[in-house]
């Protein structure tokens, strides 16, 4: 009988940060693949339709989860938008984020978000421009976000820059 010897050499170990970039960028994979596929099947002018049929169910998880924990009035819905927010792109995305809470109001910035940083990254090979890439999903995140706020009947301001974005909730509407 003969014994066949070989040495098969096991992958090194992968470090939580790289395990961290090849999920973000397998995540930005799907929903470009899925936004694309929507596209090359309804057209470009149902990317409206769709979009706005997205904020609003986004919108409606966001409301129905603060109502869950009881968080739907004044400051505890203040917190509940500040923290999901900022554990959706700032943790979950691995963003650079801060969160400054004021006297009635939270405002969450993202200096570099992950989510849209990957997207970018990607855009180009489901035929998307960065532009256009950036209006579908910074748009339809800061709408879902300003929907949810309006609905616990409190007050919103976003503004979006070069690599994330600044979200403020607030108890005064404005």
């Amino acid at each position: 009988m003969c014994e066949l010897s070989k040495t098969v050499e096991l992958p090194k170990a992968v470090t939580l940060e790289k395990k961290y970039e090849m999920l973000r960028s397998k995540l930005a994979d799907y929903l470009l693949l899925q936004v694309n596929t929507f596209i090359a099947g309804a057209g470009e002018r149902a990317i409206g339709p769709a979009m706005e049929l997205l904020t609003e169910k986004s919108a409606e998880m966001k409301v129905r989860e603060a109502q869950k924990k009881g968080e739907d009035k004044g400051t505890l819905a203040v917190h509940s938008l500040t923290k999901n927010l900022a554990d959706s792109m700032g943790e979950t995305f691995n963003s650079d984020y801060r969160v400054e809470t004021m006297e009635s109001s939270q405002t969450v910035t993202l200096d570099r978000c992950g989510c849209i940083e990957s997207v970018l990254k990607t855009a180009e090979t489901y035929d998307m421009s960065q532009v256009q890439a950036k209006s579908i999903f910074c748009g339809a995140c800061m709408s879902g976000y300003r929907k949810a706020a309006h609905a616990l009947d409190i007050g919103f301001k976003g503004k979006l820059s070069e690599k994330g974005c600044t979200m403020s909730f607030s108890e005064n509407k404005a």
